[in-house]
């Protein structure tokens, strides 16, 4: 048979082909594997390191589960509705009026009759038993307005059902402690220290959301000494971490590795309802620091210095003489404070308290909230470019701090001695302007009547109604004294404002 040099070579460079392919999988061990075998092979044990990973989380969700507590609450809304009414006014009263000169509104035997009603409402959460009496540290606003708390523990694989009565609550914080009544001793879970966790670090949180009771996630820490509005109320330092945390998680554990409670998980950033990747866990550091107040009184004593404050930056800092940005500026002294009785006055810069450093607003409300009532100590501030000393006698904070009312607003009045700035318009002070802005009669200073939203003045945070009363500590009592200190001001090196705005003194700093 003839082979054509052609087919020759197609054979040849084949089996070179395959003398090559032969070699790679001698080489590199290559193997046809059934589907049997395949899973086999892909199956394979993990590293120690992630075998240990894992292991760890299983062992502190068998040994914290059992002190882990669904919380179950019953309250009860009550509301007064009359048994008949007419929202545009009964069809008869026209007629009973024209004819018998009778009015329904003001006959005591003719008014509609009232009943009351009350509503049943349920909510749910969760909680960590932090004692062996039964002691449950969970949110306050868990068991807010509760008259009825019901408990549930796995036991044995076993729900159980336990009622449950209120220790203590304390609304700042949002803690509350509950204890469930029964004579045995409980499984607890140990507390650890929350100063003590670095972001990164692995957390697990146990909880019942959505009422799924004994529900374990897993994350880290995100961040810490988080701030966030809850409800209106400022929290401070919390712990934030991507451990999914959902409704009813709220007043469970989070948990470090060793199995200690480092967080008590209180509140999600939810655009959509739901867990989103960000939720917050109250240190438990700061659980610690009132627990006793909160089992033996039932309430949080705190100190009281009873001021208005806010941070220092280079604006103020420099306005006010200082070499650094250190302290806290107070912007209002409450009357009949501890602080007023002490001679404390708004433009004092506070930078020492209690023989420690003040270096932030929070520094600051720690340092006093640790503080006992009737705790004497001493203050250092910084007042007209010199440093000194108060002797301070801490108070109790009462439960609410009253405000001033505020006056209708009267018709708008023209006034003369207008002047352009910043792009908003200012106007000297007259009794028109003071009332309609609800300022004191005897006010001086001149008047912000108009800040549009894109100028200058509106970016140092001034609004229609702020009376400027001082520019870098120098007095402003008129347009006059307006004009020439914003000659002298450098925008670059900082500008503060005293600000009276309605009634309520403040200081607005801006720099360039």
């Amino acid at each position: 048979m003839r082979v054509s040099l052609k087919t020759l070579l197609i054979l040849l460079s084949a089996g070179l082909l395959l003398i090559f392919v032969l070699a790679g999988i001698r080489q590199h061990r290559w193997v046809v594997l059934s589907a049997g075998q395949l899973a086999e092979q892909v199956t394979v044990s993990p590293s120690p390191a992630l075998s240990n990973l894992q292991d760890s989380f299983i062992a502190v969700a068998e040994r914290v589960k059992p002190s882990v507590v669904n919380i179950n609450t019953v309250y009860v809304e009550k509301y007064t509705v009359p048994e008949y009414e007419f929202y545009f006014g009964s069809p008869f009263d026209d007629f009973l009026r024209e004819f018998f000169g009778y009015d329904q509104e003001s006959s005591p035997g003719r008014r509609p009759r009232f009943r009351q009603y009350q509503q049943k409402y349920e909510g749910i959460g969760s909680g960590v038993i932090i004692a062996e009496q039964g002691y449950v540290l969970t949110n306050e606003h868990v068991i807010r307005q509760a008259t009825e708390i019901k408990v549930t523990l796995v036991e044995g694989g076993q729900d159980r059902v336990y009622r449950a009565e209120l220790v203590g609550k304390d609304v700042q914080s949002d803690l509350a402690v509950i204890k469930i009544k029964g004579s045995r001793k409980f499984p607890y879970a140990r507390m650890g220290d929350s100063d003590k966790i670095r972001v990164g670090e692995w957390v697990v949180a146990i909880g019942s959301p959505f009422g799924l009771e004994q529900t374990v996630t897993v994350g880290v820490i995100s961040a810490k000494r988080q701030s966030l509005m809850i409800e209106n109320r400022q929290y401070r330092d919390l712990i934030q971490t991507d451990a999914a945390i959902n409704r009813g998680n709220s007043g469970g554990p989070l948990l470090n590795l060793a199995g200690e409670v480092i967080g008590i998980n209180t509140a999600i950033f939810a655009p959509t309802g739901v867990f989103n990747g960000i939720g917050f866990a109250i240190p438990i550091n700061r659980a610690k620091e009132i627990l006793q107040d909160l089992i033996s009184r039932g309430k949080v004593i705190r100190g009281w210095l009873g001021v208005e404050i806010q941070p220092v930056n280079r604006a103020i800092s420099r306005g006010f003489g200082l070499d650094k940005e250190e302290g806290v500026l107070i912007n209002r002294v409450l009357a009949n404070s501890p602080a007023a009785r002490a001679g404390l006055k708004r433009g004092d810069i506070l930078i020492e308290f209690a023989g420690k450093k003040v270096n932030s607003v929070t520094d600051l409300q720690n340092l006093v909230s640790a503080q006992k009532p009737g705790t004497e100590v001493v203050a250092k501030i910084w007042r007209e470019r010199k440093i000194l000393e108060k002797n301070i006698k801490i108070g109790e904070m009462p439960a609410e701090i009253e405000g001033s009312e505020k006056e209708e607003k009267p018709e708008e009045e023209k006034v003369s001695g207008e002047f352009n700035c910043w792009g908003a318009k200012f106007s000297e002070v007259s009794p028109g302007l003071l009332q309609k802005y609800n300022l004191a009669s005897d006010a001086t200073g001149i008047i912000a009547i108009e800040v549009p939203g894109n100028s200058l003045a509106a970016d140092m945070g001034l609004l229609e109604g702020d009376l400027i009363m001082g520019i870098n500590q120098k007095p402003v009592n008129n347009i006059s004294d307006f004009r020439r200190l914003v000659k002298e001001i450098d925008l670059k090196a900082g500008i503060v404002l005293d600000i009276n705005r309605a009634g309520r003194l403040v200081y607005l700093s801006y720099s360039e």
